[in-house]
């Protein structure tokens, strides 16, 4: 990478807890992008956080910033700020002077200082909460004000260790455009640790899969989603399905895909990834040369995203979930125990392994 403020990840290894060390991390991420780090807990995304901001012990490879190899230089002379999920505001004093709080050393004019401060509060959409005291909001609120206080400095880089995680569906579209707006706006780059798949799919230009300290996965959100390379990265970036292979072996039908056939040869380790939202509900059994599935509806599951059936596999004790097409189904034809089949576009089915 030749960009100035470009992060790389060379062969990184280390810990800052015994319990989630990370091994061998090669990535990168450009000025600018969002990565997020997603995995279950204890995968090494606060480690690996940690690492990159100079706290716990780099035992291998490199962190280089804009160049600059970062292994002898202190957190605190990184232009980097590290936010975790303890908003760590300080009790006696005002949102205001909180969020105004690490500007003291930058030597700001005071309307310069003002400005910052309230358009700070204005993306995080804590406005009008200026003199209220920390012990007064809620524990969303304290991790917004908390946000804002890090966007104030403008780091170069802004790493979230679970920073968002009181963040409630219904406010969280309108901060997470703020901040990107913000984001565009200064070149800031972030990095966000997380185990929440909603959050990391919507605000992430790349997505990197940490499991046990060891980096499975990083692309797009969407090639991720569309296309998983392990039964890890399908379940951690959306709903679906996973049919094991010995299963498989049990059902009726003749496959005629690829990924059908891989999955159903390969046995117990491997499974046949399928996203509800990429199955078609037929009431009326497709030609044989159509892939597909039989079952009978289980039961129907209402959504924001939509109605879901669940279907049992004839002859398995697999179920498939799979959204309704509201276009050509309803529920009055999804009745429980009717006959149905679903079928998929050649490149909607994977063969995973587990």
């Amino acid at each position: 990478m030749t960009s100035s403020n470009n992060l790389e990840l060379q062969r990184v290894t280390g810990q800052d807890s015994p319990a989630a060390p990370v091994a061998g991390i090669d990535l990168s991420v450009e000025s600018g992008q969002t990565l997020v780090l997603l995995g279950s807990a204890r995968a090494g995304k606060s480690s690996l956080q940690r690492l990159i901001a100079g706290f716990g012990v780099l035992e291998g490879g490199h962190i280089v910033f804009n160049g600059h190899d970062l292994r002898e230089l202190a957190p605190h002379k990184r232009p980097f700020t590290l936010l975790t999920e303890q908003d760590a505001l300080f009790p006696h004093l005002t949102i205001a002077k909180n969020v105004a709080y690490g500007l003291k050393s930058r030597k700001l004019a005071r309307p310069e200082r003002d400005h910052r401060v309230a358009t700070c509060l204005e993306v995080v959409g804590l406005q009008g909460l200026e003199k209220a005291y920390p012990h007064a909001l809620s524990p969303a609120e304290r991790q917004l004000a908390a946000l804002a206080r890090a966007l104030a400095v403008q780091p170069l880089v802004l790493l979230l260790d679970e920073a968002l995680s009181q963040l409630d569906p219904i406010h969280s579209g309108r901060i997470l455009a703020n901040l990107r707006a913000l984001q565009r706006q200064v070149g800031m780059t972030i990095i966000l640790a997380t185990t929440d798949s909603s959050l990391a799919m919507g605000l992430a230009d790349k997505l990197a899969i940490l499991h046990e300290g060891r980096l499975i996965d990083l692309d797009r959100p969407d090639a991720l989603y569309r296309a998983p390379r392990s039964a890890l990265t399908a379940r951690l970036t959306g709903p679906v399905n996973l049919v094991p292979g010995d299963a498989l072996r049990s059902y009726p039908g003749q496959p005629s895909t690829k990924a059908f056939a891989e999955v159903r040869e390969a046995g117990a380790q491997w499974a046949l990834a399928l996203r509800p939202d990429q199955l078609e509900i037929h009431l009326i059994q497709p030609p044989d040369q159509v892939e597909h599935l039989e079952g009978h509806v289980e039961r129907l599951a209402y959504s924001p995203a939509g109605l879901a059936a669940q279907i049992r596999i004839v002859g398995l004790h697999e179920s498939l979930i799979a959204r309704v097409d509201s276009g050509r189904l309803d529920a009055d034809d999804l009745s429980e125990g009717r006959r149905v089949w679903c079928t998929w576009d050649d490149e909607a089915a994977h063969a995973v392994p587990l």
